[in-house]
């Protein structure tokens, strides 16, 4: 039985402790960075005899991010991180001195508390950083350690301040376009394999081999990942922002059509797998002949293609010529063994139709479908 590892902190400080920023930096991440940092150095040079000031621009620059919540997130961890490790080379110091030998001893401590007590690599990191920091400084600058407790303060609240007075407008774009690129893949992946039965012709694979659209549809996984980064760091980026508020019905729609893509991404790959396995093999053929099947592919890429385009397609030649196939495939092979795999593959494709359109009709009339009197 797999042991529960014992939480050391309970939401929501646990989730912020936990939280690696998925929100990439911008341009004005950049520039509120360089402005965060020097303000922060500015500021703790003023305060008395701190003159060895390392960890307040140090720590702006890595709590600043291009969402407040991810700026809050890192900036929890790393003040946290740091007054773990600023404590812990103090008191190392006063204690042991500084030779190589306590040195090598720090490290080892301070490697080991963070994996113990830290979630994330960049407050493991920076523990053991600031216990290496101080440790080497303090002889050298004298007060070094306590000031580090209000450098890094200092630069935890720099870096969060900046974050929210000029809080980054989420960017809708590169969802749109991970989205749109996604959802142009799933169909070209349907002609794909259309066109690779058509060039085929019945030659058939090694018996090891696959089919040239299967990496295609491999490839969807990877488009879909990159999509849903990109959803994850947009829908950041609105989280304590009070100026994203007018923008969450198109984040909205656009988490709606991500969830869908998923469905059709399924699908696809699904069908895929299905033709892979079905055509070009030794043995018998399936029911489905082949030239239907790639017509079926193509009108269903037609169909999907449309609907990415904004547009409300029309399904009803599509479901008429899926009925008809599924009569074929029964009519030639009237055992449900027989045509099993064909009218799976069917199925899969009536699916996509159904996700595609707006106003699917079903593919089979349950009130024209036989019935057996249940008394």
């Amino acid at each position: 039985m797999e042991r529960k590892r014992r939480a050391v902190v309970t939401e929501p400080l646990g989730a912020l402790l936990a939280n690696v920023p998925k929100s990439k930096p911008g341009w004005l991440t950049v520039v509120k960075t360089t402005v965060a940092a020097t303000l922060a150095w500015v500021l703790a040079r003023q305060l008395g005899e701190n003159v060895a000031v390392l960890f307040a621009p140090v720590v702006a620059v890595l709590t600043l991010q291009a969402s407040v919540y991810g700026s809050l997130a890192t900036g929890v961890q790393l003040l946290f991180a740091n007054l773990v490790g600023t404590a812990l080379a103090i008191a190392w110091v006063q204690l042991l001195g500084l030779t190589w030998w306590t040195l090598a001893a720090a490290a080892f401590v301070a490697l080991a508390v963070a994996r113990q007590v830290t979630n994330t690599p960049l407050a493991r990191n920076q523990l053991t950083f600031a216990t290496l920091a101080v440790l080497v400084l303090t002889p050298m600058a004298q007060g070094y350690g306590q000031w580090r407790f209000i450098d890094v303060a200092l630069g935890s609240v720099v870096g969060l301040v900046v974050a929210v007075v000029i809080p980054e407008r989420p960017r809708l774009g590169l969802i749109r376009t991970a989205l749109d690129a996604w959802g142009a893949a799933c169909v070209r992946v349907l002609r794909d394999i259309a066109d690779e039965l058509g060039e085929r012709a019945g030659e058939p694979l090694e018996l090891d081999s696959r089919h040239d659209f299967i990496a295609k549809s491999r490839a969807l996984g990877d488009l879909g990942a990159e999509a849903t980064a990109s959803l994850a760091g947009v829908e950041e980026t609105t989280v304590l922002n009070i100026a994203a508020g007018r923008l969450r019905r198109d984040l909205d729609e656009a988490r709606g059509e991500h969830l869908w893509l998923v469905r059709i991404t399924t699908q696809v790959r699904a069908v895929s797998l299905a033709v892979d396995r079905l055509y070009d093999r030794p043995g018998h053929p399936p029911a489905l002949d082949r030239d239907t099947l790639r017509a079926l592919l193509g009108a269903t890429a037609d169909l999907l293609g449309a609907r990415l385009a904004g547009e409300s397609p029309d399904d009803a030649s599509l479901r008429e010529a899926l009925s008809a196939a599924v009569l074929r495939v029964h009519t030639v092979f009237p055992t449900a063994l027989a045509v099993l795999d064909s009218v799976t593959l069917l199925g899969r494709l009536d699916q996509l139709r159904q996700d595609a359109a707006e106003d699917p009709e079903a593919l089979v009339d349950l009130d024209e479908l036989p019935r057996t009197d249940q008394r």
